[in-house]
């Protein structure tokens, strides 16, 4: 089930989450109506569990896969967590799924803040937000990664080159046809372009290519200096709606210098 931001209301149950800034309340209350809590499931055969714990929270992951290429395929959550706290973990478990085990340790939490984040929220402060300083119901989760990573970097020895993962789209998004794809991209483009307050003109789907990259084009009463946060929050909106890794550019408007294209 996939509920926008816009369809939930923050009440006074958002009080009870002391623990977490005002701009997480939102993703919070969704998550934890969402969620059902993680399932413990059986290891895969050949695969492998790792094991963490901190400050009285505990996480476990199931690896498989041939070496340099291991995925996790599951991940769980155990402890008196806060409700702040289970929402990160409930959101840091679906994100881990299908990740590599590096990818979960060294870029979850970063996915999770993101995910929870109210775009129409106020900022706490005028740093960047980032897990280190997402505040108190972040602290565990981050120690948690930490023993995470040196428990498995016990086992397997330190990450080695770079960390170039790149989720790639479900099998679910694969097999829609383009124009199933295309409709609901146009729709949910649509719901963002009105909670945004842009007029019908001033944003639409241009393409989608053949890398389901979706290409947006701009109305004229947009400004330049605007579009930039305007594509990045249409991005974050998109990716939180779909559940896929979508990725949103401008259209390539032609060069109308002459002598330049000479």
């Amino acid at each position: 089930m996939v509920l926008s931001i816009s369809e939930i209301s923050v009440t006074e149950d958002g009080a009870r989450f002391a623990d977490a800034f005002e701009v997480f309340h939102r993703g919070i209350i969704r998550t934890l109506a969402e969620s059902g809590g993680a399932v413990e499931e059986p290891v895969p055969a050949g695969g492998a569990e790792y094991r963490a714990q901190a400050e009285g929270l505990t996480v476990s992951i199931a690896v498989s896969g041939e070496s340099g290429q291991e995925r996790v395929s599951r991940m769980s959550h155990g402890g008196a967590a806060s409700d702040a706290e289970r929402a990160v973990l409930e959101q840091l478990c679906g994100f881990a799924v299908g990740a590599t085990p590096r990818e979960v340790v060294e870029h979850g939490l970063t996915y999770v803040l993101e995910r929870l984040r109210d775009p129409q929220a106020p900022r706490p402060f005028g740093g960047i937000l980032t897990p280190r300083s997402a505040g108190a119901c972040f602290v565990r989760p981050r120690l948690l990664m930490k023993a995470l990573r040196q428990a498995y970097i016990a086992e397997n020895g330190p990450f080695r080159g770079d960390n170039d993962f790149d989720r790639p789209y479900s099998e679910t998004w694969l097999a829609m046809a383009p124009a199933a794809k295309r409709a609901l991209l146009e729709d949910l483009v649509q719901r963002w372009r009105t909670g945004a307050g842009l007029a019908e003109t001033s944003m639409a789907v241009f393409d989608i290519d053949r890398y389901d990259r979706v290409i947006v084009m701009f109305g004229d009463d947009v400004d330049v200096w605007d579009k930039p946060p305007h594509l990045r929050a249409l991005e974050r909106w998109l990716r939180r709606e779909t559940g896929e890794r979508i990725e949103v550019f401008v259209e390539v408007a032609k060069d109308s210098n002459r002598i330049r294209r000479l």
